[in-house]
């Protein structure tokens, strides 16, 4: 699981590694964009729309390796800003069915979500703390439990070309 999250990370990884980090620590990421990760809601169609520009995205930074070098992101309006700047990974992802902003919200949403169901799925806790449903929302995360092997096999595999 942590593997998968760390593959999704490597495509932003200056940008998603930044606020991935805000978003695990409620003290820094801002009350607006926990509510906005909080309230969006996970289907099998959002998240093969964002597997398939994640795809996309990957393939295009091997060629790019500037975009790993974005800048840091201290919220989802700067992390949709450093996307942006990038016409090529825009259009992926609009190719995909996605904005740029929903493909930030769906990542992160998907990787909070992710990280809370694998630390249950470990053992780690048996019921989910109430900090954890404060920043994912209960619906995400028994969506998540219920599609857990299908959302694994869409997340794109590490390969060290």
């Amino acid at each position: 699981m942590f593997r998968t999250l760390r593959v999704i990370a490597l495509l932003f990884a200056a940008v998603l590694l930044s606020v991935a980090a805000s978003a695990q620590s409620s003290h820094d990421i801002s009350p607006s964009d926990a509510r906005e990760i909080h309230d969006y809601t996970l289907t099998m169609d959002k998240l093969h729309k964002m597997a398939g520009a994640t795809t996309a995205l990957m393939d295009y930074s091997k060629n790019h390796p500037e975009m790993k070098d974005s800048g840091d992101s201290k919220n989802l309006d700067e992390m949709v800003a450093n996307i942006q700047k990038y016409p090529q990974a825009v259009a992926a992802i609009r190719q995909n069915g996605l904005s740029p902003r929903e493909y930030a919200v769906c990542l992160m949403t998907l990787m909070e979500t992710s990280m809370a169901v694998g630390f249950k799925k470990s053992g780690t806790y048996k019921e989910y703390p109430p900090k954890i449903l404060e920043m994912v929302s209960k619906a995400n995360l028994d969506f998540a439990e219920q599609h857990w092997d299908e959302i694994q096999s869409l997340m794109p595999k590490n390969s060290d070309d």
